[in-house]
């Protein structure tokens, strides 16, 4: 039997002039979660949201009783540098921290915005790791062109997986 359906809109199709009344009326419309784009311009081209605009929202929606149950906020992190942004987006209200592949393999393993002077790379699994310790769920993504085989060695980790595809 397979895993019943998660019910996650995009909040890119609310109203941002009232974005957390628009995010608490899909939960009440009955969303399960909510998928939080993240887009920093240079990982995908557009700019998105950041911290303090899902802190507003996380206002608005009920915190998850328990993983993954209703008002998680499965924030896909379409960034440069994931690794970074852990810490903040926690504080801010992310239960699912949903990172690219691509962008970790590429990028390095600081944990801080500030940091200019870690050079160590980034792993998936560390990452998962990291953010499993920050106290949220990790997932991983990967770019429709990024052959599904770079996932197999570290399945075991994640808590989500995710192949997008925006049409």
């Amino acid at each position: 039997m397979s895993p019943p359906a998660i019910i996650a809109p995009s909040i890119l199709s609310a109203d941002f002039a009232n974005l957390g009344h628009d995010c608490a009326k899909k939960m009440e419309q009955g969303a399960d979660w909510l998928h939080v784009d993240i887009m920093d311009g240079h990982f995908v081209p557009n700019m998105t949201i950041g911290c303090p605009v899902v802190s507003q929202i996380r206002g608005c929606v009920d915190r998850p009783l328990e993983p993954g149950s209703k008002g998680t906020f499965d924030c896909h992190m379409m960034i440069m540098e994931p690794h970074k942004w852990v810490k903040e987006f926690q504080k801010a209200g992310c239960d699912l921290y949903c990172f690219h592949y691509e962008a970790a393999v590429s990028s390095v393993a600081a944990t801080d915005p500030t940091d200019k002077t870690t050079t160590e790379r980034t792993s998936p699994r560390a990452l998962i790791k990291y953010i499993h310790e920050e106290g949220m769920q990790a997932g991983i993504a990967i770019k429709p062109d990024t052959p599904v085989d770079v996932l197999w060695d570290i399945l075991d980790s994640p808590d989500h997986t995710e192949r997008p595809d925006v049409s």
